[in-house]
């Protein structure tokens, strides 16, 4: 490596950590202010604060907003190369401008593994620590009644539950159906269903169950009481945004396996994340490049000028990225195509303002 790309590189790393830094301590300060309240409320002392929600808070936040303050600092710091006419005489000692983008390409490569690592296996562990200490100390979950809850609990059984309560586990006219070769062998109606922790079984009332068996043949049992085990726990209805940030990529991947198996609502939210989570670390590179050439023409009003334009290309991409998920889970977009469609567009943003870059 010589001396020029470790100056650049120093440069890259540096200026996004001083920038992120600063970053976060604005951002823990403005979140401290508001659950501030929550906090005293629930004798949660400063030490289980910092120990146990903030030293988890701060890997969300950089994941959430660093690859935008990629852009910002290489903006920042090629900006004041350009002002001191270093990229001229870096350019003029015969360099070219594509040799010049390699410490910048190592740079974005080195954060782009880290928000890679991050976003599939660290930032999910944070989040669950996260999430948890809110639960406990800022805000207790709560889920309404649901109705007209069906259910696919295993392959060929379906539920269906008029009135459940999440928070108890229980439910009004429940019923259960069997289905093998595409005929129905099982049938099962129940006017409440009530979930027993101590006994971790459930507990149906005046219940009637009606079995299907060879040449015709039903068998019928009505009953006041039963205790019985059935393929699925209250914890299994539970529904909360925050599931998908709480899950590594791999434990991801099996819920949504299980999602389409079981017939579950709301999966293109859970596919999205999976996407996002790689898409957000490709888009350093893309970013890297945008900021770098626009950056390296010096230009009036400088530093001040290409700051703005990197801030505007920065909520430019969120606001794509808006759209493109809301497509992708309220109508057919695939949450894949969804998810990469910013990358792609600012893809060829990025190639042509390097074209255009001086040279």
């Amino acid at each position: 490596m010589k001396k020029l790309d470790r100056y650049i590189l120093v440069k890259f790393i540096g200026t996004f950590v001083f920038i992120m830094a600063l970053l976060l301590a604005i951002t823990v300060v403005i979140d401290l202010s508001e659950k501030i309240d929550a906090f005293v409320e629930n004798n949660a002392s400063a030490k289980i604060v910092i120990t146990e929600f903030y030293i988890y808070f701060i890997p969300y936040i950089t994941s959430l907003i660093g690859p935008f303050f990629v852009l910002v600092s290489v903006i920042f710091f090629t900006s004041q190369l350009a002002s001191r006419s270093e990229i001229i005489a870096i350019l003029n000692s015969g360099t070219n401008f594509y040799r010049m983008l390699y410490p910048y390409f190592l740079g974005a490569t080195l954060l782009a593994a880290l928000f890679y690592f991050g976003n599939h296996y660290m930032v999910p562990y944070a989040n669950s620590k996260r999430i948890q200490f809110e639960r406990t100390y800022v805000s207790k979950p709560y889920e309404g009644m649901r109705y007209n809850f069906h259910r696919t609990v295993a392959p060929g059984t379906i539920i269906y539950i008029e009135n459940y309560k999440p928070a108890d586990g229980s439910g009004y006219k429940f019923s259960m159906d069997k289905f093998e070769n595409d005929k129905l062998v099982y049938k099962l109606r129940a006017d409440r269903i009530d979930w027993n922790k101590q006994t971790e079984k459930w507990r149906i009332s005046d219940y009637y169950i009606r079995e299907m068996r060879n040449e015709g043949r039903h068998r019928i049992t009505k009953g006041v009481v039963l205790d019985t085990v059935f393929p699925f726990k209250p914890e299994d209805f539970s529904f909360s945004a925050h599931f998908k940030d709480e899950m590594t990529t791999p434990e991801l991947k099996k819920y949504i396996a299980y999602m389409y198996q079981a017939g579950l609502p709301d999966i293109e939210f859970y596919e999205v994340e999976q996407h996002r989570r790689t898409s957000s670390a490709f888009s350093i590179y893309i970013l890297t490049l945008i900021g770098v050439s626009v950056a390296s023409r010096k230009v009036r009003g400088g530093l001040g000028w290409h700051l703005v334009l990197g801030i505007g290309l920065s909520a430019a991409y969120e606001i794509i990225m808006k759209f493109s998920v809301t497509f992708a889970t309220n109508s057919s977009l695939p949450p894949f195509i969804a998810v990469w469609i910013p990358n792609v567009l600012f893809a060829g943003l990025a190639a042509y303002l390097v074209v255009k870059a001086p040279k």
